[in-house]
């Protein structure tokens, strides 16, 4: 009857509080991996502003060749005018500057409008025109070529006529506080 009162006693009594003494370790664990974190973090505080500061610098720089917006219809007029210009150095026309679409690139923080667009003029100079849109607008994403030459046109003639279709994507950086 004792050896029962006592493997009882130690059932009820002694199981749980050993259970309840496993718990608070693991407990204890978790907090002082938690501890050690932070006190790791204090510790490497200087450089880990230095490496922000560094991630701040190379993200500026990243997002330089896009333009700040405040006015989405100023840009798109800033843009055809950009290309028009272009062309018109490039010795072809602008047939067509449509703006198709506007949409976001939310995980950059910028913003994008759709473009087709079609210039005319010799296959030299649409070539050379083409170029000069990459070089000169670092913030447009040509997404679509088509160059398009007239039915009986002999290839390799660098004079031939032609139309070239572009779709691109004009990035910009929304300005804080205006209309993207």
């Amino acid at each position: 009857m004792v050896l029962a009162a006592v493997l009882a006693g130690l059932r009820f009594a002694v199981v749980p509080w050993m259970q309840q003494q496993g718990e608070q370790r693991q407990q204890l664990e978790v907090l002082t991996q938690r501890l050690d974190r932070s006190v790791s973090v204090v510790q490497n505080a200087a450089a880990l502003q230095s490496a922000r500061g560094k991630v701040v610098a190379v993200t500026e720089a990243t997002r330089a060749p896009f333009p700040e917006v405040s006015d989405k219809d100023r840009f798109r007029l800033d843009s055809q005018r950009t290309l028009a210009g272009i062309a018109q150095r490039g010795g072809v026309s602008v047939t067509l500057f449509d703006w198709v679409l506007d949409g976001e690139a939310a995980q950059a923080g910028m913003a994008y409008g759709r473009v087709n667009a079609s210039l005319a003029g010799p296959l030299d100079s649409l070539v050379a025109v083409h170029g000069a849109i990459e070089a000169e607008m670092p913030y447009a994403a040509v997404r679509e070529v088509k160059l398009d030459l007239p039915r009986g046109a002999r290839p390799g003639l660098a004079k031939d006529p032609g139309t070239l279709a572009l779709v691109m994507d004009l990035y910009y950086r929304p300005a804080t506080g205006g209309t993207p």
